[in-house]
């Protein structure tokens, strides 16, 4: 284990404790089993304590304890006042070795684990149903090619047994990361470390995932269900990653597109501010988690492979077509042209700041100190500004050019109707857009412009499949 002490003169501990494992490394027929065996330990109980017990504790001493999985991380972050930081630590250490395995425990979170992917996946979160299909056409056949929790048919296979015999494989001492800050950090550093000897010293899977899938072709899964809109989403696998030399140039490049939740980007200038086609419309090369209930990403889920994503936030039926032509107009603009002067410098010097602003809170700074050894960067913040500080348009412009002219694109609606919107991109029909106030001349000269562009995709690669079918 890698113990990190971060000691300051703060009234409260922050705990942030990775386990270099996830998702990816779930059996095949047993995904879910990172998810579940994650959760049983921050939500599950120990040996000695029930998890009624262990919220008794927490609750009255403003302590909190959560657990996050993701493809390539298990992270558990505990935070509390310094008068408590020793027993806290103390329960976090029961809590990680010596798990309480009840069946009662265990039946609980699976049912939270199908719910999630049941009913909040398929049936009220559409944008993050439409974001979780695109990883899955992304990555199929890959590691990442399932959603965390797992699929809906392994979940319902599964056994306590199961689960306990991923944590046994997967949940080492020389798996772990630990960082610790703030009130008693040192101490809580030391007392972790020595408890947690008592798991097994070395984890059955130490590879990491592999290289991503190619996409030969472009592909698009249409999702039936209920709603109002048209969640979209679309990206393609990119070999940059936080370390990689173009990795400063294509965020740049990403921001000035569309910046998470900023209104300054050129999709959300384009998409909303032009004709206001949606709340919003965003562009990643790594993932977010959550990004509809987040300002910044959560640090703590790094992985070594990651996509170009577009978000596009729900859009009107009848005017889905049009949006996705704009979206993708907007893209191939960057592609050709990169940032003018004045572009480059306001986006460059934005991500100098925000970079810091990142890691601001003191459980962030950890998360992002955790990543960073992940990435081999050093302090995120650091390096960023160091490469953007020796960055050029010319090289914002060579990047683009190299990495965001996909050979093929993947794209997953969904919302009502999908059927008569599969066919009129299929037919490469005309998608004329239409507005309920005046809008300035050259605004509806690139409408006419845009209506027509060709979106080619052969009609096998056009999959039309009910949310039902999702995550079986």
């Amino acid at each position: 284990m890698k113990a990190l002490p971060f000691p300051d003169a703060s009234p409260a501990l922050s705990v942030r404790l990775v386990f270099l494992t996830g998702s990816a490394s779930d059996p095949a027929g047993r995904e879910g089993a990172a998810w579940l065996a994650g959760h049983m330990l921050a939500y599950g109980g120990t040996r000695r304590r029930t998890y009624k017990q262990i919220l008794d504790f927490l609750f009255p001493r403003g302590a909190a304890l959560s657990c996050t999985v993701d493809k390539e991380m298990v992270c558990f972050r505990l935070d509390c006042h310094r008068d408590h930081a020793e027993e806290a630590a103390e329960l976090l250490a029961e809590m990680l070795g010596d798990p309480g395995w009840r069946e009662e425990d265990f039946i609980r979170l699976r049912d939270d684990a199908l719910h999630y992917l049941e009913a909040h996946l398929r049936g009220e979160n559409d944008e993050e149903l439409a974001r979780e299909a695109l990883y899955g056409m992304v990555f199929r056949g890959h590691p990442y090619g399932h959603c965390c929790a797992g699929r809906v048919g392994s979940l319902r296979r599964m056994a306590l047994e199961h689960v306990r015999e991923f944590y046994t494989a997967e949940f080492a001492f020389d798996n772990a990361i630990l960082a610790c800050g703030g009130a008693w950090a040192e101490g809580a550093c030391e007392l972790l470390r020595q408890r947690l000897k008592t798991l097994p010293p070395k984890a059955r899977n130490g590879a990491g995932a592999p290289p991503a899938p190619g996409t030969e072709a472009t592909g698009m899964l249409f999702i039936e269900k209920p709603a109002q809109g048209v969640a979209i989403s679309a990206g393609f696998p990119i070999e940059v990653r936080r370390g990689h030399p173009d990795y400063a140039a294509l965020l740049t490049a990403v921001s000035a597109l569309g910046q998470h939740r900023m209104s300054s980007g050129r999709l959300f200038q384009s998409l909303r501010q032009h004709r206001g086609l949606n709340y919003g419309t965003y562009a990643y090369i790594e993932y977010f988690p959550g990004p509809m209930f987040s300002l910044e990403p959560e640090p703590n889920h790094a992985r070594r492979q990651q996509i170009f994503e577009l978000w596009i936030r729900p859009v009107a039926r009848q005017q889905a077509h049009f949006a996705l032509r704009l979206a993708l107009a907007e893209l191939e603009k960057l592609a050709e042209e990169g940032l003018a002067p004045d572009e480059f410098e306001r986006t460059r010097q934005f991500l100098a700041r925000h970079a810091v602003l990142l890691e601001e809170a003191r459980s962030a700074q950890l998360g992002h100190v955790i990543d960073s050894l992940f990435y081999g960067t050093g302090t995120f913040s650091g390096w960023l500004r160091e490469q953007l500080a020796a960055l050029s348009a010319e090289d914002v412009r060579r990047a683009v050019q190299r990495w965001l002219r996909p050979g093929a694109m993947q794209f997953a609606f969904a919302g009502e109707d999908m059927d008569e919107l599969r066919q009129r991109i299929l037919d490469n029909a005309p998608s004329p857009v239409s507005y309920n106030a005046p809008r300035p001349a050259w605004v509806l000269e690139e409408d006419r412009r845009v209506q027509d562009r060709p979106i080619e995709v052969p009609k096998a690669n056009a999959r039309l499949v009910r949310a039902e079918e999702m995550f079986e």
